[in-house]
């Protein structure tokens, strides 16, 4: 019996769907045998060298797909959202608030419940207008957003003062401002309200304070050291502390 000769091509390892198909037509094509006979061994070892040829192939598409399954692990979807950073002042904050909880301050909360209504009701305040000709300008010394600010003395006895001379606004502003100073006055590092004027004829208030030696915040900033500071700003707030009685409550 004549034995025809095997005829096969290897691809590339990346395609491995010609060798299946080249295999697949060579056992084909080959003619039946013409008895019952087992094929010669001599076949054998070349099937087994094409098996183990071609077990290799699939390995690529294996890695190939255990990276997909990686990347897909690891992918940013499939990653859980880092929690949201605590601001500085939930870090150091002394009490901490339930959400839906409303907000109470640790100090002077009712105030306004305590003190009668003619302490916080500044709507209703009567202000006792002083004489305007006892204070005299002398030069000035700032401005600001509702009013200009000036160096001035008392025509009785040549003292010094400052007349913090109000822009037009609403009464209801001025009469808050005046209400709080009252308020205020005597606490510490509080400036001192003196006197409340008005011209008769624009009807233009004043506000007399006493008079405070300062320095242009220009020429003092430079030359302020780190204590320096932390000193102006413990002292800041103890005034805020007590300004925060009208504002709590």
């Amino acid at each position: 019996m004549a034995i025809r000769p095997l005829q096969f091509t290897l691809s590339h390892h990346h395609h491995p769907l010609p060798l299946a198909r080249n295999l697949f037509s060579l056992f084909l094509s080959s003619p039946p045998p013409l008895s019952h006979q087992s094929p010669p061994s001599s076949t054998f070892p070349i099937l087994r060298r094409i098996a183990s040829s071609a077990t290799p192939i699939s390995r690529p598409q294996k890695h190939h797909h255990n990276r997909q399954q990686q990347y897909q692990l690891t992918s940013p979807r499939s990653l859980r959202p880092l929690p949201t950073p605590e601001t500085l002042a939930q870090k150091i904050g002394k009490s901490i608030r339930r959400p839906g909880a409303p907000s109470k301050a640790r100090v002077y909360a009712d105030i306004n419940v305590i003190r009668p209504k003619d302490y916080w009701d500044y709507e209703s305040l009567t202000v006792q207008w002083g004489e305007q000709d006892d204070y005299e300008v002398v030069r000035k010394v700032g401005r600001g957003k509702y009013s200009e600010v000036f160096e001035g003395v008392h025509c009785t006895d040549n003292e010094k003062c400052v007349i913090k001379i109000l822009k037009p606004v609403k009464k209801k502003k001025i009469k808050r401002e005046i209400k709080i100073l009252q308020n205020l006055c005597g606490g510490p590092n509080i400036v001192k309200l003196l006197d409340i004027v008005r011209d008769q004829q624009s009807k233009t208030p004043s506000l007399i304070f006493e008079y405070v030696n300062n320095t242009d915040f220009k020429v003092l900033y430079p030359t302020l050291s780190d204590y320096d500071i932390r000193y102006y700003i413990y002292e800041l707030l103890k005034a805020s502390l007590l300004f925060s009685l009208l504002f709590n409550g």
